[in-house]
């Protein structure tokens, strides 16, 4: 799954990120082992120690 991800004043898109499916209703979510290596994942990329893949331009819109 791919992942929109805020720090601080900056948006990450991060790609193939592993989730878990419950059995009863079928949601995506996150085990706690992935959240914490996506919030250091995305921590690292923020301070510029991980050079990104690919970099994409997101389209910004006024609600108003």
């Amino acid at each position: 799954m791919n992942v929109d991800f805020r720090w601080k004043d900056k948006l990450f898109v991060v790609k193939n990120v592993p989730v878990e499916v419950c059995n009863q209703c079928g949601e995506k979510y996150y085990s706690a082992e992935i959240s914490k290596k996506l919030d250091d994942f995305v921590k690292k990329q923020s301070e510029s120690k991980i050079r990104p893949q690919n970099t994409i331009q997101v389209p910004v819109f006024n609600w108003q």
